[in-house]
């Protein structure tokens, strides 16, 4: 005889094992056999501990119902932390890992079963935990507050499938370690159970006799980076060391201090080897692996870059450079490096999969990524926008203040008139000094300031500030382009060449190495080597080619003797910026500095005159 169903507030509980049709596949009966003592020694005595009741399973999914939400979370934190260790010593692909969603509803309850609202909220959020995870809702977070050593991340309001109302999402992540993290009632809990093998080690593991077991949970900070000990013989030894040093105290000015140092990593690296383990212990994202060869004034580095999380390499290569007079450790091969592994965190932190909009770091990142590669004035517009949304959500961000008077800057040389420039130039202005008030230590934001001066002719402060930026950051790729960009507005064409060179040794896979050829292509013009000049830009016009790259290239193919590609190059040139003229060029362009009128006048200006481009 049916009875009629009736209604009820619980929380709710629903865990799937991740991957649980593959593992079956690749090995069934073990695969069964495992899932059935995990669920006999793990988490069916941690349920029933928490009071909870078992409603249903089909063999690798529960669904289970707590009178309390907070019995219901405490219970998923210990299934999680249990599960961690015990998958310590499995191969990846053979760990089972249970994603679990909590919510807290109304259900109807009809005999045993449970069905309704809460239920259908729970299952969506069991899908979207991560492997290990728990996603909680908002309802749930409520009624937690005082479960400790639990950080709640806010992941976003999100719509389902048959639900008509977002529901806000919370990802749990818990704080410290050891026994001493969890709650009275659960480390009470360890003595019932270990009468079966895996809850005995596990208590011993609480207790603290596995020294070396780290069991946070939490996410690592964005952008985080352990740079392991440099290995090396023993003739190697002391450079490794040097090595080591500047490239972490390096990576952590570029990466925002996130970076543990060698001496962390090695304390930790004692007592966890693999990946997975040493990244939760030194709450890091990412691993760098270096080791060091020397032959003579050759210095050579092979490094790797690995991910934390199931230590899938990132970045691998071979760099090398030459130690000049006076240097310990090669300028250049430390800022290959660095560089490149900067440039590979960014990209992995683009790509990391993220619940809910953007968060300031995400903006800044996609701004950096596509600056270099911009070609029209709304594609620079775009780029802002970027950094102004990073402003809106975090008004004191350094990177983004110097991102948006950059572009601001940049934007001023593209506008109609002298006075709308002006305009933005004084905007930009405002915010590089704002910048550089907030972080006076911080590379990008002198070169910032650098960028803005050298738009407003303050010469010698523009010089002053790219200095500073380079004193903070030696190893700083742009800044040292910048400083190319100044030499050459101020008729130091052949200083200018070897700042824009070394910024391109430093970071030779840079986005803005396009720039820098341009930069370099100019700088050979004024000193009337025309066939290197067109060698550079034509190899700038493989990166983000704009009409500045065309009009170089027009001018040195005349003055070199070539008139075909001249004019080849100049009808590139007049395709995309219509309006040019040589009368539109000098009007537009600032007054130079005076040491480079006579150069432009004499290369640049004639050039153009010479392959056919309008007067006016």
């Amino acid at each position: 005889m049916s009875t009629t169903p009736i209604r009820r507030l619980a929380a709710i509980l629903i865990a799937d094992i991740a991957g649980y049709s593959g593992l079956m596949e690749r090995d069934e009966q073990g695969t069964h056999e495992r899932l059935a003592r995990l669920r006999a020694e793990v988490t069916d005595p941690a349920i029933a501990q928490h009071h909870g009741r078992f409603v249903r399973s089909k063999g690798d999914d529960l669904l289970v119902e707590f009178a309390s939400a907070v019995e219901a979370l405490s219970c998923a934190i210990l299934i999680q932390r249990l599960m961690a260790d015990c998958n310590g010593a499995v191969p990846r692909e053979a760990r089972m890992q249970w994603r679990i969603g909590i919510n807290l509803g109304d259900i109807l309850v009809d005999g045993n079963d449970i069905a309704g609202d809460g239920v259908n909220v729970a299952a969506r959020l069991q899908a979207m935990a991560e492997p290990g995870g728990i996603a909680l809702s908002a309802a749930v977070r409520e009624q937690v507050r005082q479960v400790t050593g639990v950080q709640l991340v806010d992941a976003g309001e999100h719509r389902f499938k048959n639900i008509s109302r977002p529901i806000r999402v919370y990802r749990v992540g818990m704080d410290g370690g050891g026994a001493s993290a969890l709650p009275e009632r659960v480390r009470n809990a360890w003595s019932r159970w270990r009468g079966t093998t895996l809850v005995a080690l596990f208590a011993l593991a609480a207790a603290g006799l596995w020294a070396g077991i780290d069991w946070s949970a939490r996410e690592p900070p964005r952008q985080s980076l352990a740079v392991l000990p440099f290995k090396a013989d023993d003739k190697a030894a002391a450079t490794a060391a040097a090595l080591a040093e500047t490239a972490t105290n390096t990576l952590g000015q570029m990466l925002n201090g996130n970076v543990a140092s060698p001496s962390a990593a090695a304390r930790a690296a004692e007592l966890a080897h693999e990946p997975e383990r040493l990244g939760r212990r030194l709450q890091v994202r990412y691993l760098l692996e270096v080791e060091v060869g020397v032959a003579g004034d050759e210095v050579r580095l092979n490094a790797r870059l690995v991910s934390s999380a199931g230590g899938r390499q990132l970045w691998a290569s071979t760099l090398s450079a030459r130690r000049q007079s006076g240097e310990t450790v090669p300028l250049e091969v430390i800022g290959q490096l660095v560089n490149r592994v900067v440039v590979e965190v960014r990209r992995a932190e683009l790509a990391h999969p993220r619940l809910g909009p953007p968060d300031p770091l995400d903006l800044v990142l996609r701004a950096f990524t596509l600056m270099p590669s911009t070609e029209t004035t709304e594609q620079l517009r775009d780029v802002r926008r970027l950094f102004e949304q990073a402003l809106e959500l975090e008004p004191e961000r350094v990177d983004a203040l110097a991102g948006v008077a950059m572009v601001l800057a940049y934007e001023s040389e593209r506008v109609a008139t002298v006075e709308e420039g002006g305009l933005l130039l004084q905007r930009a202005s405002d915010l590089s000094l704002r910048a550089i008030g907030i972080g006076a230590q911080n590379a990008e934001a002198w070169r910032a300031r650098a960028v803005v001066l050298q738009m407003q002719e303050h010469w010698s402060a523009a010089e002053l500030a790219i200095d500073r930026a380079l004193a903070i950051n030696p190893f700083g790729s742009e800044a040292q382009g910048q400083r190319g960009s100044l030499l050459v507005s101020t008729g130091r064409s052949e200083e200018a060449l070897v700042a824009i060179e070394k910024a391109i040794r430093l970071n030779p896979d840079s986005e803005a190495v396009g720039v820098h050829l341009n930069l370099r292509c100019r700088a050979l013009l004024y000193l009337a080597r025309y066939a290197a000049a067109i060698e550079s830009c034509t190899r700038a016009t493989a990166f983000a080619p704009d009409w500045p790259d065309y009009m170089l290239l027009a001018a040195a193919y005349a003055l070199n003797g070539e008139p075909g590609l001249a004019a080849q190059a100049r009808e590139e040139l007049l395709r995309r910026e219509p309006r040019f003229t040589v009368t539109w060029f000098r009007e537009k362009s600032r007054a130079p500095h005076p040491r480079t009128f006579e150069q432009r006048e004499k290369t640049l200006v004639a050039g153009l005159r010479k392959a056919g481009v309008p007067e006016r």
